[in-house]
């Protein structure tokens, strides 16, 4: 069964469930909930008297050979290559991680909140849990005989960010007339093919001409580098950015640009959009809301659509397009699964809401600029397979926010797939490295229809070998494509010069 032949978004019942009884077990998520701690307080005694003797049960049973209710295998199993980035590196530059999305969905959709028994979560927690159907967890009538009821219902605090559907409706008035176009240049895949270097990397001098070199010999065209996470890397006038003492320049971005292009280099500059803990923590009234009590979830997150938060990326994002870049490519640009669903209160379709506000103002920047700047969204992979579950916790439709942007990347890291749930190597054609980026690529193409030629895939360049690398840059070409970047926050590229240096690039792509 395909998922994505199934509805663009799950059904309201069970867009309800999600989250409804695990998150008050998360201890990170304590700030963010509705209930008051003398509640957690008992639920922890509760589940302190329970678990242990579950857990005991859970190894016997394991031990035997039968699983009594499995743990999504996300977090459950070894994978053959680690999935984070070693210690020390900051948030800006570890690896986007597919897993937190899929740990997220099978522990509170198929492990603590199975109460609805449809053919469509069956499949899911089944296809991309791992979860055998005569294993799934209690229904409706026996969770609740089960689990004490919360408390939740008592709290009908209405939502106090009565401004955030006005600034959406606000940008959208403000920017739609200059964007609403539809593509009309050409239409041929993107054939960049590059490494991604942190701004550690970036300001070396020698760092950057060995990696100048390495592509040039390696059939590579690209360069992928930092301009804006927790800071703003390079000189900026940005005004916003420089009130609150953000810009903290680490090279001369005019400079490395046109170095890269005296190399025959293409630019793409990494733009971090809503992960942003330094503008929330300086300016709260940025930060995702939660519903039931006004103020802000967390201090790392920002609402993508706020005022402020456009302003503060506009201005960035004026002199990045300045400096001549090539392409700016947009990463976070998603809500977060660390906090509770419920708290946030939005729909996916409200997210997507608010992201597409902020590639508004993008995309009316370029247009106002006069540059043929391009634009670029980074995306999770996991969309590519089971989009109507995957996408109601980001807000990335990826369809829908197509006319708006050149590029777009999912993030197509192998290792960050459950083992044992997406390939089977007596079923699947290729290794497993192949397989899971041209499955995910070729789901892209289902969600993106003519819009297709538009992806431009990140795949893994970290803990791999030359053979795991040739896997994967052969399942780009063989999905069409002509293009990839490759990730490793440790700019460690020896693996992947050598791979791409023996590729057999396609006569099309050239």
């Amino acid at each position: 069964m395909e998922i994505h032949s199934i509805s663009h978004k799950m059904s309201q019942n069970q867009t309800e469930t999600v989250s409804e009884y695990c998150h008050e077990y998360h201890s990170e998520l304590l700030r963010a909930s509705t209930l008051p701690h003398k509640h957690f307080r008992a639920l922890h005694i509760i589940a302190a008297l329970v678990l242990p003797p579950l857990a005991l049960v859970a190894l016997q049973q394991r031990d035997s050979g039968i699983l009594l209710v499995p743990s999504p295998p996300a977090f459950s199993q070894t994978e053959e290559f680690r999935a984070a980035a070693p210690e020390g590196y900051v948030d800006d530059e570890k690896d986007i991680d597919d897993t937190e999305v899929l740990e997220f969905l099978c522990t509170e959709v198929c492990v603590n909140d199975y109460r609805n028994d449809t053919e469509f979560l069956r499949t899911f927690c089944s296809e991309a849990c791992g979860i055998p159907a005569e294993l799934l967890p209690l229904n409706e009538v026996q969770i609740e005989s089960a689990i004490p009821q919360t408390e939740t219902q008592e709290y009908s605090i209405s939502p106090q960010e009565p401004t955030a559907t006005e600034t959406t409706e606000k940008t959208y008035e403000k920017f739609k007339v200059q964007t609403n176009q539809r593509y009309t240049g050409s239409r041929k895949p993107h054939n960049h093919r590059g490494v991604y270097l942190n701004t550690s990397g970036i300001k070396s001098d020698s760092v950057r001409e060995s990696a100048a070199t390495k592509l040039k010999e390696s059939n590579g065209n690209a360069l992928v580098f930092d301009v804006k996470g927790s800071s703003v890397y390079f000189e900026s006038d940005a005004q916003l950015a420089s009130e609150m003492g953000l810009v903290r320049p680490v090279y001369d971005l005019p400079a490395i640009v046109q170095e890269a292009k005296n190399n025959g280099l293409y630019t793409i500059a990494r733009f971090i959009v809503a992960k942003d803990p330094s503008l929330a923590s300086r300016k709260p009234e940025t930060q995702i809301q939660n519903k039931f009590t006004g103020k802000g979830i967390g201090d790392v997150w920002v609402n993508p659509s706020h005022e402020t938060v456009l302003r503060y990326n506009q201005e960035v994002l004026r002199d990045v397009i300045a400096s001549g870049v090539d392409e700016v490519n947009f990463d976070y640009i998603r809500f977060p699964t660390e906090y509770a669903q419920k708290s946030i209160g939005l729909t996916g379709d409200e997210k997507a809401d608010r992201i597409e506000a902020f590639l508004l103002m993008a995309r009316s920047t370029v247009n106002e600029m006069g540059t043929d700047t391009k634009l670029g969204i980074s995306t999770y992979a996991i969309l590519g397979w089971n989009f109507p579950v995957n996408f109601e916790p980001l807000g990335q439709d990826i369809a829908r926010f197509a006319p708006l942007v050149d590029v777009i990347s999912p993030m197509a890291y192998p290792s960050t797939f459950a083992v044992g749930s997406y390939y089977n190597p007596a079923k699947h054609p290729g290794s497993r490295m192949y397989y899971l980026v041209y499955r995910t690529l070729q789901g892209y193409k289902e969600l993106l229809g003519d819009d297709y030629w538009k992806l431009r895939p990140w795949i893994q360049g970290y803990y791999v070998s030359s053979k795991n690398v040739s896997d994967e840059a052969k399942a780009v070409f063989d999905s069409g494509l002509c293009g990839f970047t490759m990730w490793n926050a440790q700019n460690s590229h020896a693996e992947a010069y050598k791979a791409m240096k023996t590729m057999e690039v396609p006569t099309e792509c050239l």
